[in-house]
């Protein structure tokens, strides 16, 4: 059975059940009653069918509310013990004339508790026993007779016409049931092709996303290459200044053929030797700074503010830097990445000092612990941020300098490393006569 007639089924039979308790309790209670007076007025054979009659519907009633799946069962057997009962009366009480509702009870009884195949089984047994009762010579008249069949015919008929338009009732019912079941899925397997459709896009819209990231990134490096070439070049200037220094007075002393020592020039290639290593470890720095390696490591906050001042000395020579931080902070993560982040932050306030032409400017480094978290901030005192250009300033290619030679990459890289990567956020406002950019990371210590 599909599910909206089953559900039209069950509908109909919750209704017929509870129809059938309460007859069964009323008229079961009805009958209980009444046996004994019959029993008293002599009518052995009507008393005690009516005391059994009334136990089987007392007993039905329970039964039935307990497990409802004894309805047909025993609404046949009810409709059966009814029409004897009937008889019983019709023959029993022949002086009784309200034995004629009986009769006309009958079809309404059997067409609402069975189906119409079965009240026209009861319809034929009934019409028997009225040709049997005129046949038997029952004390009816005429008129009676008449009364009885006619009562009897048009009961039948009219329970007859509204079963057969419950039934129409019901097609139209399970129809549109049917109908709107059918609807429902095909409302819902649009809706699972759309949702297949949206997802497949989600996924390509999040893989070409990243794709455009990894792109953005890639342009990023490229762009900072240039600066880090210009600062190595910052950086060794000086070294190689006092390598040339050693090597022209070596070359001097020699041109003169004035001995030279061996112990003076194991010194100087000693003094050549550190400050090439020195040379060394800055291209080395510089080389992790853009390195992609994301492995985590046990990382001092302090010590990485040092170093990041080292990396970007030439660029800090006339800028007040200060740093605020605890030597005991440690945070857990990608090392190379929180200093790309860093480099992008400090590397932008330093452009705009410039581009400002900020008298006296002034850089803070600040680190501390709030709760589970790592706070890093980085502030100056450039005079701030344009209120029109604070909400769009984590955009991709969006720069206040672009005439000034800015590609609007910097700070975009930082949010995705600080909100992919490393799981935190970043954020920027105007304080006091600067800006501030705010950093917060999960602590996550090793």
């Amino acid at each position: 059975m599909p599910h909206d007639q089953f559900e039209a089924h069950e509908w109909i039979l919750k209704h017929q059940i509870f129809a059938l308790l309460m007859i069964s309790f009323f008229f079961g209670l009805g009958v209980l009653c009444f046996a004994p007076v019959r029993i008293l007025q002599g009518n052995l054979v009507v008393g005690i069918s009516q005391l059994l009659l009334g136990l089987f519907m007392l007993s039905g009633f329970f039964l039935l509310r307990k497990n409802k799946t004894f309805y047909a069962r025993y609404a046949l057997t009810f409709m059966i013990l009814f029409f004897l009962y009937t008889w019983l009366i019709f023959f029993k009480v022949p002086q009784n004339h309200l034995n004629i509702l009986w009769v006309i009870a009958a079809p309404i009884l059997i067409f609402f508790f069975l189906n119409r195949k079965g009240g026209m089984v009861m319809f034929v047994l009934v019409t028997l026993f009225i040709i049997y009762l005129m046949l038997s010579g029952y004390p009816y008249t005429l008129a009676e007779y008449i009364t009885l069949i006619g009562a009897f015919l048009i009961t039948t008929f009219v329970m007859y016409i509204y079963e057969r338009v419950k039934d129409g009732e019901r097609a139209l019912m399970e129809a549109y049931a049917k109908r709107l079941s059918n609807e429902v899925e095909e409302k819902t397997a649009e809706l699972t092709m759309l949702n297949t459709h949206l997802q497949q896009r989600i996924n390509m819209e999040v893989k070409k996303q990243i794709e455009q990231e990894q792109m953005l990134l890639h342009q990023y490096r490229m762009a900072r290459l240039g600066e880090m070439t210009d600062a190595i070049a910052h950086q060794w200037r000086q070294p190689l200044m006092h390598i040339n220094a050693h090597l022209l007075d070596l070359e001097t002393q020699l041109d003169r053929h004035d001995s030279v020592h061996p112990t003076t020039v194991m010194e100087k290639i000693d003094v050549i030797a550190s400050i090439t290593l020195q040379m060394s470890e800055t291209i080395e720095d510089f080389r992790h700074l853009f390195d992609t390696q994301t492995e985590p490591e046990n990382v001092q906050v302090y010590e990485l503010f040092k170093e990041l001042e080292m990396m970007l000395h030439y660029r800090l020579k006339e800028i007040e830097l200060l740093i605020v931080c605890e030597e005991d902070i440690w945070i857990y993560l990608p090392k190379n990445m929180l200093l790309q982040v860093l480099v992008a932050v400090v590397v932008n306030a330093l452009e705009v000092f410039v581009l400002r032409k900020t008298p006296s400017p002034k850089l803070i480094l600040e680190c501390r612990e709030e709760g589970n978290t790592v706070v890093f901030s980085v502030t100056d005192n450039a005079g701030g941020i344009e209120a029109k250009a604070l909400s769009s300033l984590f955009d991709p290619y969006f720069t206040t300098k672009k005439h000034d030679g800015g590609t609007g990459l910097g700070l975009y890289i930082a949010k995705i490393i600080v909100e992919r990567q490393l799981k935190g956020n970043i954020r920027a406002e105007n304080i006091g006569d600067g800006a501030s950019f705010t950093i917060f990371l999960p602590i996550s210590k090793q």
